[in-house]
């Protein structure tokens, strides 16, 4: 079974550009679930996914961490780290084992909209929506985790005062906007911790954090393991695939 590297998607342009990724109907695919719009939501997606350009790829790792990093997107958006930490883990989890066990790209897209549906399967259209507001500050921390990233500059972004955009983030999600921030980092490094071939200060500087000691100090808070333990869980399980 292939390898695949369990690395983090930074996303460049020219990437996207050769897969075909249409970043606009992305944008529309998560505008619809933060309108619990669902039959539309997973209509865009299938749009999105049917349009990339997967065939005759040599490297195949690029196109199913992308495909990863969009479902793990939704998976925070649908369980919420602060309301449902637990399951959103899991989740986050059984979708790493899945990708990493995946051969090809089109497997890969064959799964994509089943395993969406599963994800999606807790909500109800009848929903309240999230403030798109807070929807946009989510897009622009998952966009830009590997950044300086503060309450302040996510603020300033959006055109919104720190105090108001802190207060709508705590009482839409149940989280501070920057207890999202690293949990966002967190699931990247846990990607790069589980690739097993950089150091941990290097997966620290990788995800965004400019000093080991904030790394350390909130992985342990959130994951209730020091990054070398988890890392040592995670190595088993990649050598596997």
């Amino acid at each position: 079974m292939a390898q695949v590297r369990l690395a983090s998607v930074d996303r460049p342009s020219r990437l996207l550009d050769r897969l075909g990724f249409d970043a606009a109907l992305e944008a529309a695919a998560f505008r619809r679930l933060a309108e619990r719009d669902l039959e539309g939501c997973r209509a865009t997606f299938g749009r999105l996914i049917e349009g990339l350009n997967l065939r005759g790829r040599r490297d195949h790792a690029p196109a199913l961490l992308l495909l990863l990093d969009v479902l793990q997107q939704v998976n925070r958006r649908v369980h919420h780290p602060a309301t449902d930490g637990a399951l959103c883990q899991a989740r986050r989890g059984a979708l790493i084992r899945q990708f990493a066990a995946y051969d090809t790209p089109e497997q890969a897209r064959a799964e994509f909209l089943p395993t969406l549906a599963r994800l999606l399967a807790p909500l109800t259209p009848r929903e309240r929506s999230t403030h798109p507001l807070v929807e946009r500050a989510r897009a622009l921390i998952d966009d830009r985790y590997n950044r300086r990233l503060s309450l302040s500059s996510v603020a300033e972004v959006l055109h919104v005062s720190a105090n108001y955009l802190s207060r709508l983030f705590r009482r839409e999600t149940g989280m501070t906007l920057t207890a999202y921030i690293h949990r966002v980092r967190l699931e990247h490094a846990l990607l790069l911790l589980a690739e097993g071939d950089r150091s941990i200060s290097e997966i620290a500087y990788l995800v965004g954090y400019q000093n080991y000691r904030d790394f350390y100090r909130n992985f342990v808070k959130y994951e209730h393991a020091s990054p070398r333990e988890v890392q040592r869980r995670l190595a088993p399980a990649a050598a596997d695939c």
